[in-house]
């Protein structure tokens, strides 16, 4: 008989269920979570750019149309483990780190730019900039968290 055939508790999204042991669950690739970090970030350089060109306005909506084609087309598969990804503690924790990582960011610009009249141009580029690569990095390693310990299960359990 193969043990492939055997079937395992998990709990995904809310509800304990079953899934047949098909090996280690595939992770969403690296590009996707460029493309949230570039969601998050697109209101603040969308702020910083929009009055010099006027199609950076723009960004943010187009980001989200190519958001959620992605999520109905490429994406449709792996939907599932998705939501389980950013239904975790640790997804509501990064949302957490992310908002007070922004407060901060604001408060701390916005004394720095008293002080250096300069940087005040700046202001929405560094704190998109800064969203971008802590939200991309944030997710990849909630992902990262969530797939060791699902996948350490799978590998136990053969």
């Amino acid at each position: 008989m193969d043990d492939r055939s055997e079937q395992i508790p998990t709990r995904e999204a809310g509800f304990i269920g079953t899934r047949p042991v098909e090996g280690p669950i595939e992770g969403l690739p690296g590009w996707y979570f460029v493309l949230v970090g570039l969601l998050v970030a697109s209101n603040d350089l969308s702020r910083q750019f929009s009055d010099r060109y006027g199609w950076v306005a723009l960004l943010p909506l187009v980001l989200v149309a190519v958001h959620l084609t992605l999520w109905f087309t490429l994406l449709s598969r792996r939907r599932r483990y998705l939501r389980s990804v950013w239904r975790s503690k640790q997804a509501l924790a990064l949302v957490a780190v992310l908002f007070t990582v922004r407060l901060l960011l604001q408060f701390g610009l916005a004394k720095l730019t008293d002080e250096a009249a300069p940087l005040h141009s700046y202001t929405h580029l560094v704190i998109g900039l800064v969203m971008l690569v802590v939200t991309t990095a944030g997710a990849w390693f909630d992902q990262w968290l969530v797939l060791r310990v699902v996948n350490r299960d799978v590998d136990r359990r053969r």
